[in-house]
């Protein structure tokens, strides 16, 4: 078996896994709920609240694209910011169908790549970007939770056992798991071909992250040395994300969840950062249960009216990034000549 045959093994095996995550998370979601009283919660839904949310969610998004651009524009790769804008939605596209939130970002570093020939700092502007924006969005959740909601427990778990007694319960399977690692450490090392491939991988890691950890620190090198640019990335992140949770609290008062503003800046910021590890596809099932999980247990809404929120939040998701489908139909993502590609400062 040839080298690209495992890779398409490995990588369907692993798409298996993320969609029966998505599936299973989305079945223990809604296997208890009314469907009647679902169906209730969405009648009391204005199509105005919608419409409002989607149109903040699209310009959060350009807002987003504008602040990768400034960020390009900081490392001297001077794209067009039609280019940036394109890419970005190009990205939030694939973010609907890829593994986590964060999948449509190294479709956006690829072909930000084809645009410059600083090919490693611009990919990596796409992912600090990234890091910037889950920073500012998680700061939002702890401010809020630390001002309101300080003192209260999501599952209303009694105080575990510390260190000690886990290890004392555990450590069995503990002991396994170690002589299993060393065992296998072992073979690795006395077998002469796997010996040969640890050796040409790490060679090839440390070459090839030597010279991505150079790049990475001229790119936080810039990010840090312009004192207006930290400021100005989470204060666009901020200002937008807070406008999208007003408008989520716009939908979830029609919806009978909750009128309590402080939910909603704390739940979704935290939600949204949980979202974006890669253990389903484009978040579905983790995005929706962690809705439903908080507004239930902590703000005393119904599983119904949180599910309807949830519905509404995956629905205003789509249909603003709803751009990137033009975009990626129409090959609108790569330049459209050879002299846009050096166009770098």
């Amino acid at each position: 078996m040839d080298q690209s045959s495992k890779k398409r093994i490995k990588s369907t095996i692993t798409l298996i896994l993320r969609v029966s995550v998505a599936i299973a998370a989305c079945y223990l979601i809604f296997k208890n709920l009314a469907l009647k009283d679902l169906l209730v919660s969405f009648r009391s839904l204005h199509l105005w609240v919608i419409a409002v949310a989607v149109v903040v969610k699209f310009f959060a998004e350009v807002v987003m694209a504008s602040r990768w651009w400034i960020l390009l524009r900081s490392l001297q790769i001077a794209i067009p910011y039609k280019s940036a804008l394109r890419l970005h939605f190009h990205g939030l596209f694939f973010s609907s169908f890829l593994p986590g939130s964060m999948g449509g970002d190294f479709v956006r570093a690829w072909y930000v790549t084809h645009h410059t020939h600083k090919r490693v700092q611009s990919a990596l502007s796409v992912f600090v970007d990234r890091i910037s924006g889950l920073l500012s969005t998680f700061s939002i959740a702890v401010v809020t939770w630390f001002l309101y909601l300080r003192g209260q427990s999501v599952l209303k778990i009694e105080k575990t056992a510390g260190l000690p007694d886990l290890f004392r319960r555990y450590h069995n399977e503990l002991y396994l798991a170690v002589g299993a690692a060393v065992l296998l450490g072992v073979i690795l090392l006395v077998l002469p071909a796997s010996r040969y491939f640890l050796k040409k991988t790490i060679s090839h890691v440390w070459n090839h992250g030597m010279d991505a950890m150079h790049q990475l620190r001229e790119v936080l090198h810039v990010f840090f040395r312009k004192l207006w640019l930290g400021p100005l990335a989470v204060g666009l992140t901020v200002t937008f994300q807070c406008l999208t949770f007003l408008s989520f609290w716009l939908i979830g008062r029609d919806l009978g969840v909750t009128d309590q503003i402080r939910y909603y800046f704390a739940f979704f910021p935290l939600v949204w950062v949980i979202g974006s590890l890669p253990v389903s596809i484009a978040g579905i099932g983790i995005l929706e249960g962690g809705v439903v999980l908080l507004f239930v247990s902590i703000a005393g809404a119904s599983p119904e009216s949180a599910a309807a929120l949830a519905l509404c939040q995956r629905a205003i998701f789509l249909l603003g990034g709803f751009p990137g489908i033009w975009i990626h139909l129409s090959a609108d993502y790569l330049p459209k000549t050879k002299t846009e590609i050096f166009v770098d400062a």
